[in-house]
């Protein structure tokens, strides 16, 4: 069925790095501490016959990958007819989760607000939500987050008064997406790559990891990382591993060693362990000595200097392999759009924090792929561009093979965003493609990066140690897709990774063992077998089907 508020037009005939940081050693860790501290209706779908096979899959020449934030399966198309969504009878939720703070037990209901709250979403949010199964810590770990926040706090994330993360939403309100749906293809069992928070989802669309590495540009130094990805190791292992080196005022030389080490200047680290050894004595423990430096004078110019050896050791140094490096290999165009404005994640499962810039020239967490190692060396920094160049290739016809699409906070639907401002610019996007040339013979692959803290009913499948997460909204935009067809499949992202290795990249997967990279992820994720077959949802003998361009759209 076609949405009242869209026209259908017929399809259109086919047309790397610097010297290496090892480690940090404690000086400069105390004098950081001292000197920077602050921080529509629906319809039944129809299900195909028709066959999505691999020797069809070269029909596809351009993959997007459009990227939203913060949803969960549930709270989007939870009453979708014949999808996998919340337990029901009658109309009636079945289920009802404890509300510790009030008592009793709070059901799924009706949410038809378009901004939302939603809660806390890290690794251990995520731990706490499925609760060894249980599905039902939903409630308990927003109010927790509820807890952290102040009344006055413009920038708290969950809100204030009540939490929201049981309410869903429907055709009413997503009448662009569900109408995307019944005109595309729904998959119901798409999983969020990993369990957690939106860094390490992000860095999972690009690479299919996320670790922190201790050495740049070497991928064999880095480790899994679930919660804080980056620059290791963390802190704490730094300061219990060096804190000798620099507390010793006999020996000043094991000091100046690790902070040369650490990429730090002669003179300045010189500075550093003078300061640190005359204030503190050799048998003081941690604590104490942190105290002593944060009440000693530090010069300004030594502020100075401390401020930029912060910047630099903050960060991050992705030295893993991400896809771009195969692209690359195999000569396949590639660009990632990036719109120019903010993003709102809070670090460490932080209740409070402001927005932080975006765009195409500022590393981020929307934005990771300038933090790779393998981009800079492959000279492919260009290839992350504004959001305009988007729009330019899809009227024009240029869409590289593979393109990803980052959003601003604005229009993220990242609580508390409006889900109305989110369909408008996705709507203008898909738009943008369906007008232009290469509509044909693309595949638009729009998906949630994680939960957000929205409830959803289905205990995410355990791939390896990182997951998966749990389930986010996932559509397949193509006039290949199989039309109103729900994809009842186990997916996770991965499953983009595989179609596009399938068709780019002759079946090549990001493997150590293969791909001349040796970083130590847990394994190959295209090849789990718990992951489906995206090419099941499309059929590539049918008629292509016709552009589906929505009137409430945006394009910046």
């Amino acid at each position: 069925m076609t949405s009242p508020r869209a026209t259908a037009r017929p399809p259109r005939a086919a047309s790397r790095r610097r010297p290496l940081v090892a480690a940090l050693s404690l000086a400069v860790l105390l004098l950081l501490a001292a000197v920077l501290t602050g921080q529509g209706p629906s319809v039944r779908p129809a299900q195909s016959s028709g066959q999505g096979t691999a020797e069809g899959i070269s029909k596809i020449k351009h993959v997007v990958i459009i990227t939203q934030e913060n949803r969960s399966f549930d709270s989007y198309f939870g009453t979708y007819p014949g999808a996998d969504g919340i337990p029901m009878q009658n109309g009636v939720p079945t289920v009802c989760l404890p509300d510790p703070a009030h008592g009793g037990c709070v059901q799924p209901f009706y949410n038809a607000a378009d901004s939302n709250a939603g809660a806390p979403h890290s690794h251990a949010d995520e731990v706490a939500d499925v609760n060894n199964g249980a599905m039902d810590g939903f409630v308990a770990q927003a109010e927790k987050g509820l807890a952290g926040c102040k009344a006055t706090d413009t920038n708290c994330q969950y809100g204030t008064k009540q939490t929201d993360v049981m309410g869903y939403h429907d055709g009413r309100d997503l009448p662009d997406y569900w109408a995307y749906a019944q005109n595309y293809t729904l998959q119901d069992h798409m999983f969020a790559a990993v369990s957690s928070w939106s860094l390490p989802a992000h860095l999972y669309l690009v690479s299919e990891w996320s670790a922190k590495c201790t050495t740049d540009g070497d991928p064999s130094s880095c480790t899994n990382a679930l919660q804080t990805p980056g620059r290791g190791p963390d802190p704490e292992i730094i300061q219990n591993t060096l804190i000798g080196k620099c507390q010793n005022g006999l020996d000043l030389q094991p000091c100046q060693d690790a902070l040369k080490a650490a990429g730090i200047s002669p003179d300045l680290a010189t500075q550093i362990d003078q300061l640190i050894s005359t204030s503190c004595k050799p048998t003081d423990s941690y604590p104490t000595c942190q105290a002593a430096v944060d009440a000693a004078p530090v010069p300004d110019d030594l502020k100075k200097k401390l401020t930029d050896v912060a910047k630099k050791l903050q960060l991050p140094d992705y030295a893993w392999t991400d896809l771009t490096y195969l692209l690359h290999q195999q000569h396949v165009p590639w660009a990632y759009y990036v719109f120019n404005g903010t993003e709102p994640d809070c670090r460490n499962d932080a209740a409070t924090c402001a927005p932080v810039k975006q765009d195409a020239k500022t590393p981020g967490m929307w934005n990771p792929l300038l933090y790779f190692d393998t981009v800079k060396e492959d000279g492919e920094l260009g290839n992350i561009q504004a959001l305009g160049n988007f729009y330019d290739a899809a009227r024009q016809g240029t869409l590289p093979a593979v393109s990803w699409v980052a959003p601003t906070e604005k229009v993220s639907e990242h609580a508390p965003a409006k889900i109305s401002n989110g369909q408008a610019y996705v709507a203008g996007l898909v738009n943008a493609i369906m007008n232009g040339p290469d509509w044909d013979s693309t595949a638009i692959f729009l998906n949630w990066d994680d939960w957000g803290g929205f409830y959803d009913h289905v205990a995410p499948p355990v791939a390896d140690a990182n997951g998966y997460g749990f389930r986010v909204p996932s559509l397949i935009i193509s006039p290949y897709a199989k039309k109103g067809y729900i994809d009842h499949q186990t997916l996770s992202q991965d499953a983009y990774f595989k179609f596009i290795e399938d068709d780019f990249l002759h079946g090549q997967r990001i493997d150590p063992a293969t791909d001349g990279r040796p970083d130590p992820r847990p394994g190959v994720r295209e090849n789990n077998p718990l992951l489906g077959d995206l090419t099941k949802a499309f059929d590539f003998n049918q008629p292509p089907l016709p552009p589906l361009i929505l009137n409430n759209a945006t394009t910046y």
